[in-house]
């Protein structure tokens, strides 16, 4: 199930030093208003509840999702991999 972006409640989190809005489900792309970036976020294998990576979709572990002003800093693969510290809640 996909929610509403303009229904949802958000959180406001940093990453990368990037200020972000946060759900913990999956929001319906065709509801971000333009101009907004959506991606998705994963936790880790073990499922310890740690956000791992970004990406602009997950499909497996998926732990949340992200919308930033700005584009996030994806690697040339599609990823960005998140160390300690990178995801932070306000």
């Amino acid at each position: 199930m996909q929610l509403d972006y303009n229904k949802e409640k958000f959180t406001k989190v940093i990453v990368c030093g990037i200020e972000c809005d946060f759900s913990d489900m999956r929001i319906d792309r065709s509801t971000v208003p333009k101009g907004r970036y959506q991606y998705e976020v994963a936790d880790d294998d073990e499922s310890q509840g740690d956000p791992t990576r970004v990406k602009k979709g997950i499909m497996v572990n998926f732990w949340g999702t992200l919308i930033s002003d700005v584009p996030l800093p994806l690697g040339s693969d599609g990823v960005l991999w998140l160390d300690d510290g990178e995801f932070l809640y306000l």
